[in-house]
């Protein structure tokens, strides 16, 4: 088999696929679009409406992880100024 032949079935054969899976891919996302645009105002609200409630939740576990990070920050400065006041300095001996 020519070379050349060869090297145009192989660019042809990728044409091919992408050109399908392409087109699989538009056909698919064109009748999802039509499906939400179908959908009752009721169903978007009620999907918004827990979609929010989800958000709302997650920020009040995040300002509760950051008081809890700011918590053990504040107990471990003071358990380091109270070791540090505790030990010795370090250029006297006893």
């Amino acid at each position: 088999m020519n070379d050349d032949f060869a090297i145009l079935l192989f660019w042809f054969g990728i044409s091919v696929t992408a050109n399908v899976a392409l087109g699989i891919a538009w056909f698919r996302t064109s009748r999802r679009v039509h499906r939400l645009e179908a959908r009752p105002g009721g169903q978007l609200e009620d999907l918004t409406n827990r979609f929010e409630q989800a958000v709302d939740s997650l920020t009040g576990r995040v300002e509760e992880l950051a008081n809890g990070q700011e918590f053990l920050n504040r107990v471990l400065s003071d358990r380091l100024d109270k070791l540090g006041r505790a030990l010795p300095a370090q250029g006297s001996s006893p």
